[in-house]
């Protein structure tokens, strides 16, 4: 499962039109299987997309970090997610600190409901011994979310048949501010993390009424082993073990994944769900494996990454035909930087 939308129905709001094809009614008949408040996109790659995932990580860098990430999810189905994330954050060594902004647009179904957000991030890092941290952040985000009314079809057409609707002329867009925190423990062995997001509970409804944003909560963490490594920073094999628990409301996502990293290539397989907890009778949270493989380009500070998810709901991989994610993360520091100080970084790069 991936989101959590308004539902909107006659007493609602609107209906849909009969003559849909079978691969949109799926995607209608999914939507409508969530009735919660939240519009919370993920990524299979979020160690990939640091600031959004945890605002701790912002600055955990050597220098400057950029990074861009794309997410498809379920291209088989017309016009259900697609995902774009832009960030850059900088580690302020001098002040034990770290800034950031990051951008992120989601857009998802045939009228467009879509979700613009623009923040700030910091993070204060404080040692605990040579080789642990611990480390807090805030965020503080501008968001815009919307809906492209005038593609639906309201009651008030269905009686009189009419090609425009007084309810469709009524609602508009969403503006609010949303807030949210974060810690992570960071040592050279193993990392845990936790973040919450929607501090401040914004109203999010775009018919006018009030609809708080329910508080997300994630942890996150796992446990690296070196097989080899050149001098004390420079790593050239190992293996990790990790995990993300999100929550809101009355649902929650367990993804539990393993790499292998044999410089300069790294492979991932991940789990998404947690098969025996059932939100209703016939429906098992067991939502995808998914695939995924990254690459160093030498020299260059620069990673690759590339996800594949199979699904394993009851949507079934014939008519998702799957998600696919791309990210790119580009780090530049001066000579001076580089070698002045190692940046404590455990966790998973993708």
């Amino acid at each position: 499962m991936k989101y959590k939308f308004d539902i909107l129905t006659s007493t609602g709001i609107f209906s849909f039109t009969q003559g849909l094809k079978k691969q949109f009614c799926i995607f209608i008949s999914l939507i409508a299987a969530m009735q919660v408040l939240a519009q919370d996109p993920q990524m299979t790659q979020f160690y990939a997309a640091p600031q959004y995932l945890n605002p701790a990580f912002t600055g955990l860098t050597t220098e400057h970090r950029f990074v861009a990430n794309y997410r498809n999810q379920w291209p088989g189905i017309r016009k259900t997610y697609q995902t774009s994330m832009a960030a850059y954050d900088y580690n302020l060594s001098n002040v034990n600190s770290g800034i950031g902004i990051f951008a992120m647009q989601d857009v998802a179904g045939t009228a467009g409901l879509k979700h613009s957000q623009a923040g700030l991030n910091y993070a204060y890092r404080f040692t605990v011994r040579k080789v642990s941290e611990i480390r807090a952040g805030i965020s503080v985000s501008y968001n815009m979310k919307s809906l492209g009314f005038s593609k639906l079809t309201f009651n008030d057409q269905l009686v009189t048949g009419s090609s425009t609707s007084l309810d469709g002329t009524t609602y508009g867009q969403r503006s609010f501010v949303d807030i949210g925190a974060g810690v992570l423990f960071n040592s050279t062995k193993y990392w845990i993390g936790g973040a919450v997001k929607h501090l401040n509970r914004p109203n999010v409804s775009l018919i006018g009424g009030q609809e708080p944003l329910p508080m997300f909560i994630g942890l996150h963490g796992g446990y690296r082993y070196i097989i080899e490594q050149k001098g004390k920073t420079a790593l050239k094999r190992f293996v990790s073990v990790a995990f993300n628990y999100k929550h809101e409301l009355k649902n929650d996502q367990f993804d539990v994944g393993f790499y292998y990293f044999h410089a300069p290539v790294n492979f991932g397989f991940w789990y998404r769900g947690i098969p025996f907890k059932n939100y209703a009778p016939g429906y098992v949270n067991n939502e995808s494996f998914a695939l995924l493989i990254g690459f160093e380009v030498p020299k260059r500070n620069l990673r690759i990454g590339y996800s594949y998810d199979m699904t394993l709901s009851q949507l079934g991989i014939n008519n998702t035909t799957g998600s696919h994610e791309v990210s790119l993360i580009y780090e530049y520091a001066q000579r001076k930087k580089r070698k002045a100080k190692h940046v404590l970084v455990t966790c998973p790069k993708f």
